[in-house]
């Protein structure tokens, strides 16, 4: 009966990726969201602007935030071996994760960058990062732009038709 219960518990922790961390090359999809080989991961704790999300600079001239957000998330882990820790798995099938390259947390330097904001229904962890972020005009902070969770609930009839899917398909 223990060992019935041990291999269930160790085939959940498994199914969760939580007895083995995921390592190697991945490939940025947005600014939150990464892939290797036929995985989708989650950034936890952030959400950055959506892949076709617009945004507005310092001179209220509109930009691809949601592209310079992918950029930059390409850019730091672009030829880099990630060691991802899985915290949970969302509705759509995706780890959700802390990465990190050569001990940077990719999370993190994703707030601290200004190229997501912390995500606070996941947790607080990246607060005060968003605020020297913010103060210092970095990344989408230097203009105007929506949370990306209120633009997804904007274009979400539009996104579901698929006029404005992510990589993944995927619009949260």
């Amino acid at each position: 009966m223990l060992l019935a219960l041990l291999a269930m518990v160790a085939f959940g922790a498994d199914r969760l990726g939580w007895l083995f961390p995921h390592e190697g090359a991945f490939t940025a999809i947005d600014g939150d969201s990464l892939r290797q080989g036929a995985q989708e991961y989650r950034l936890h704790g952030i959400d950055a602007p959506e892949l076709h999300q617009d945004c507005e600079d310092a001179k209220g001239r509109p930009y691809p935030c949601g592209q310079s957000a992918r950029n930059e998330l390409r850019r730091l882990v672009s030829g880099r071996s990630l060691a991802c820790a899985v915290r949970e798995t969302d509705r759509y099938g995706r780890k959700v994760v802390e990465c990190e390259a050569g001990g940077e947390n990719l999370n993190a330097a994703m707030v601290r960058s200004g190229w997501a904001i912390a995500y606070r229904r996941h947790g607080t962890a990246y607060g005060e990062m968003e605020r020297e972020a913010k103060q210092a005009g970095r990344g989408i902070w230097q203009g105007r732009f929506d949370m990306p969770e209120r633009w997804r609930e904007q274009h979400r009839g539009t996104l579901m038709r698929g006029a404005a899917t992510s990589d993944s398909g995927t619009i949260d």
